[in-house]
């Protein structure tokens, strides 16, 4: 028996191949698709087919009345039930229209050997035809795909983009990432060779065009700006006021205040004013809306005011309420709705809605240097198109804050060693 191993465009024109080498009679024993090029993701997707002939068979030699016969009988329709499509490790059977018999004085001794090869053959085409048996059909239909690029598991769908599972290694759900992915593939597919430094760089610049964000403080305000910090509890809403405030005075040495609404937890008040004695600002707590009023009344010759709240639960619509009756929309106060970086997607998302019965204008990521990955970053971001004001990066104030570009972002996100630059 011969073994032939054949690549093709297409299974149209790797059938043709095989009938052109080994005649209608080959036996197809396997087909799969083969990648080649760096990661996989250059080269063009082939079809290997692994084809077989009996060298030593002879077809029984029909009669001449058969011949005349065979010449003048109509040809038969194609028949679909001929081919039997297996995903994962594809075995296609063409049974193709049996000879006419010959008369039993011409007919060949059998060959022993022959006989139980393809006899074996047959069983492992049944066999297989058995195992699919009750399989959905739609699942029959997916193209075979090399294990190693498959997305990880437990990132959702199976993606057969090899782009797509190098961007799900750093946290990139597989929907966002097929947005990066498709705005990177003519790019990829145009370029001769490429490594993974060239790939990285490839994806930092498609990510960075699906970032918005806003440096709110990179220059002195031409008005008063009032900036508001609110979100669940834990996320480091005070530590994070403190650094924005200790950020502008180095930057521009103007009048600063502070106000909390922060009344319910433990110490809060007296966190925040001890940040208020180390930078000589003055703190005002309020405990109910009217006294806002009067405070930012009070601190209407400041060019910023930044006002601490309580941190709230996201499922309790009583305590978000309430907080919606201090920042008014009528007060002009720009909410800054701050998120952790270590928080799951699902929670993130949910905490958004929630607080969504405010007016949020920016969102700020906490505690990005104790993250693995920051994919969630573009995932949040991409879903909610809020700008990113800042993030923060570890305790210390005012050094831990990064007011980010769409560049930047990218770069974290990309960027296993976490090299973070503050500013």
């Amino acid at each position: 028996m011969q073994v032939k191993v054949f690549e093709a465009k297409d299974m149209a024109s790797g059938l043709k191949m095989v009938k052109e080498a080994l005649g209608p009679d080959a036996l197809i024993l396997s087909t799969r698709t083969i990648r080649s090029g760096t990661f996989g993701m250059i080269g063009k997707p082939m079809m290997e087919i692994t084809a077989a002939i009996d060298n030593h068979w002879q077809e029984p030699q029909a009669s001449p009345a058969a011949n005349t016969q065979r010449k003048h009988a109509p040809q038969q329709p194609y028949r679909s039930d001929r081919r039997e499509d297996i995903s994962y490790g594809e075995i296609w059977a063409q049974d193709e229209p049996p000879p006419p018999a010959a008369p039993a004085h011409r007919q060949l001794p059998p060959n022993r050997e022959i006989q139980d090869e393809l006899a074996e053959l047959r069983n492992i085409v049944k066999g297989l035809s058995n195992r699919i048996t009750g399989l959905d059909s739609s699942a029959l239909r997916k193209p075979y795909v090399e294990p190693e690029y498959t997305a990880p598991a437990g990132a959702g769908t199976p993606g057969i983009d090899p782009a797509i599972a190098f961007l799900t290694g750093y946290g990139i759900n597989p929907e966002t990432a097929q947005i990066v992915a498709r705005f990177t593939r003519d790019t990829i597919d145009q370029a001769a060779s490429l490594d993974r430094n060239d790939l990285t760089a490839i994806f930092k610049a498609a990510i960075a065009r699906l970032f918005t964000t806003e440096q709110v403080l990179k220059t002195r305000p031409s008005r008063q700006r009032r900036l508001s910090l609110i979100g669940p509890t834990g996320v480091g809403k005070t530590t994070t006021l403190a650094k924005i405030a200790a950020h502008y005075l180095s930057q521009f040495g103007s009048k600063v205040a502070l106000i909390t609404i922060d009344t319910y937890r433990i110490a809060a008040v007296e966190q925040l004013k001890v940040y208020g004695e180390i930078m000589r600002l003055p703190v005002e707590v309020v405990i109910k809306p009217r006294e806002l009023d009067q405070a930012l009344d009070k601190f209407r010759d400041h060019e910023l005011i930044l006002i601490d709240t309580a941190g709230r639960s996201p499922r309790s619509g009583v305590d978000l309420q309430e907080l919606a009756g201090f920042l008014r929309p009528e007060l002009g106060i720009e909410n800054n709705l701050l998120l952790s970086a270590t928080t799951r997607e699902r929670e993130l998302e949910e905490t958004i809605k929630r607080f969504s019965i405010l007016p949020i204008s920016n969102f700020i990521f906490s505690k990005i240097d104790e993250c693995d990955q920051l994919g969630v970053l573009l995932n949040i971001h991409y879903k909610n198109d809020t700008p990113i004001s800042f993030l923060t990066n570890g305790q210390r104030v005012p050094e831990d804050l990064i007011m980010p570009s769409p560049a930047t972002i990218a770069a974290l996100i990309m960027n296993d060693h976490r090299i973070l630059h503050n500013g």
